[in-house]
């Protein structure tokens, strides 16, 4: 794992006595499946007040209030943490650190909760409907049937919007018929009704 520094000298938008700071990590597609097992425990060694936003082959922890010192400190525990993933750190700061998370905003980047326990990554919003690709990797009646949609397929695993944690056995039944390994993210209720309308529509044309 490779990791460099970059700082931006112009203002954040934020109040003048307080700072924003991002640890941008970034792998390969490959290694895509171990930075998702990486996020958890990325969540579980940072401040409940941090963010960590992540998106397929990137992930960010946003760190404000941070001073520099204590930015570097927390980027040597994280790398530590992704000793097994083909990946790079960066830090970045102030307005390049805004850009860096409306970015990761557009492309639909999912939350993971900071309660422990069972909670999911927490989806807030769709960028744009799933693919017709995507909503053709997941049975309709079985989406209708547990409220569940398809949001995101990246190799072998399948991305699953859902209102709460699906139950084991369903999760089982899931990948025997898709072929894949199940990703599971909390959403609303809105969202899947919607996503769900739009598939029907779909279906009838």
């Amino acid at each position: 794992m490779e990791w460099s520094d970059e700082q931006s000298s112009k203002q954040t938008g934020y109040s003048l006595d307080r700072s924003l700071a991002v640890l941008y990590i970034e792998c390969t597609e490959r290694a895509c499946s171990s930075l998702q097992r990486a996020v958890r425990r990325i969540r579980e060694n940072v401040r409940r007040s941090d963010v960590v936003w992540w998106v397929e082959t990137s992930c960010a922890i946003v760190l404000e209030g941070t001073p520099p010192e204590g930015v570097q400190a927390v980027a040597k525990r994280i790398s530590m943490l992704l000793a097994d993933v083909d990946c790079t750190l960066q830090i970045v700061f102030g307005d390049t650190a805004q850009a860096l998370l409306q970015r990761l905003h557009a492309e639909q980047a999912v939350i993971p909760s900071g309660d422990e326990g069972s909670e999911l990554p927490y989806l807030a919003f769709l960028a744009h409907y799933p693919s017709h690709r995507i909503l053709h990797l997941f049975p309709y009646e079985l989406a209708c049937r547990y409220r569940c949609v398809p949001v995101g397929a990246e190799r072998k695993v399948l991305t699953i919007a859902t209102c709460h944690r699906l139950d084991d056995y369903i999760v089982a039944q899931f990948q025997e018929i898709t072929q894949r390994d199940i990703f599971q993210v909390r959403c609303e209720a809105g969202m899947i009704d919607d996503v769900l309308n739009y598939w029907q529509r779909l279906l009838l044309l």
